[in-house]
């Protein structure tokens, strides 16, 4: 039978875990990024759950946070996939700090406080809490700071940090957190137009040709949706002719 330390240390690890999954409906993805870039499109995993896709991002990169975007499949009015791009980017410029806090934050409760509970080792346990709640102080002081240039309402910061602070294996997903308060809707034949590498680009390509060919199970062939979905993925396979 594990010991009591030995379940709260695995309960730690799987929190964050868990906090740090994201579950995608149809006609949503996440922008990933890398440094100040946006670097790849996700559509979660191969396989449903209750009609959503399961996403986890590496644990070991929570300074990367990732955008939600809609898709839009009804023709109505969308954003122009350059401006949001650059949208993004700023919004990556103003978000960075708190990257470089959470990252030690997540290696001090994720990482030494499960290993210093394992080992019996209070003293180290205590001071990694300590340091992991200082670094999720610090970060939310942060958001609430620049609260204006990350869009973000006192309404969503006072929940931001409500969650980082109470919860703290939750804590190093701010950075992640905060953008994902705020959304975009473009057409899907757009998303490729975000910004990638030209490889990356061809990729997210195909991720969208396969998304929209999935979405049209989910129609009826005499809906609106339908015809927009067929006319967007003529698009997209004309363009890659």
């Amino acid at each position: 039978m594990p010991s009591t330390e030995a379940l709260l240390a695995a309960a730690l690890v799987a929190v964050y875990l868990i906090d740090s999954m994201q579950f995608l409906r149809i006609g949503e993805a996440l922008v990933l990024t890398r440094a100040s870039s946006l670097s790849a499109l996700s559509f979660g995993g191969s396989f449903e759950l209750g009609g959503r896709r399961p996403n986890l991002p590496n644990p070991l990169t929570p300074f990367r946070p990732a955008f939600r975007v809609e898709w839009d499949t009804s023709s109505g009015p969308t954003a122009d996939a350059r401006t949001v791009a650059e949208e993004m980017r700023e919004h990556l410029r103003h978000v960075r700090f708190v990257g470089w806090l959470t990252t030690p934050c997540a290696i001090a409760i994720v990482l030494v406080a499960p290993v210093a509970l394992a080992l019996g080792e209070q003293m180290a346990f205590l001071l990694s809490v300590a340091t992991a709640w200082a670094l999720a102080l610090g970060g939310c002081i942060g958001v609430a700071v620049r609260r204006r240039e990350l869009g973000l309402s006192t309404r969503q910061v006072c929940a931001l940090v409500f969650v980082a602070l109470i919860c703290l294996p939750c804590s190093p997903n701010l950075a992640r957190a905060v953008t994902l308060q705020r959304r975009w809707t473009l057409a899907a034949r757009d998303l490729p137009e975000l910004g990638f590498s030209s490889e990356e680009a061809l990729r997210a390509r195909s991720q969208v040709l396969d998304a929209l060919a999935s979405a049209k199970r989910y129609v009826s062939e005499d809906s609106p949706e339908f015809k927009v979905i067929d006319e967007q993925l003529r698009q997209l396979e004309s363009c890659g002719s």
